[in-house]
C-alpha cells in the first residue's frame, strides 16, 4: 500500500496557484502594503514574505502554520524591527527602496 501511494505522488506534477490577475490590490496583514493580488490563498507578500493564509489583524495571536507557527503580531514586529516576517526571510525581502511602488496603509492595533 505504501508503495502505491509513493509511486502516486511521484507521477503527480505539481502546480502552484497564480492569481489571473497579478496586480496588488489587497493589504498584507504582517507589513500593511498593498501587495496582494488577493487574501487567503497563501500568497507571499514580496515586502514582508508572510504568506497570507487569511488570517487578519483580529487574529494577532493565532499561530500561522504556512509561516513556521508565528504568530502574526510576532510577524508584525518582526516587520517593523528587521523588515521581514521572519529574520530567515529577510533575504527574499524587497529592498526598502523598491518599497515606493507600493502603496501602504499602516494600521495602528
Amino acid at each position: 500500500m505504501f508503495k502505491k501511494v509513493v509511486s502516486i505522488f511521484r507521477k503527480k506534477e505539481i502546480q502552484w496557484y497564480e492569481p489571473e490577475d497579478p496586480t496588488p490590490r489587497e493589504q498584507c496583514p504582517c507589513c500593511d502594503y498593498i501587495s496582494l493580488a488577493e487574501r487567503g490563498n497563501f500568497l507571499i507578500c514580496p515586502i514582508c514574505y508572510w504568506e497570507d493564509d487569511g488570517q487578519d489583524v483580529d487574529e494577532l495571536d493565532v499561530e500561522s502554520g504556512p509561516n513556521h507557527y508565528i504568530t502574526l503580531r510576532q510577524a508584525r514586529n518582526n516587520f517593523g524591527e528587521f523588515g521581514a516576517c521572519e529574520i530567515e526571510m529577510k533575504k527574499y525581502v524587497l529592498p526598502e527602496k523598491e518599497r515606493g511602488n507600493y502603496q501602504h496603509k499602516p494600521r495602528t492595533l
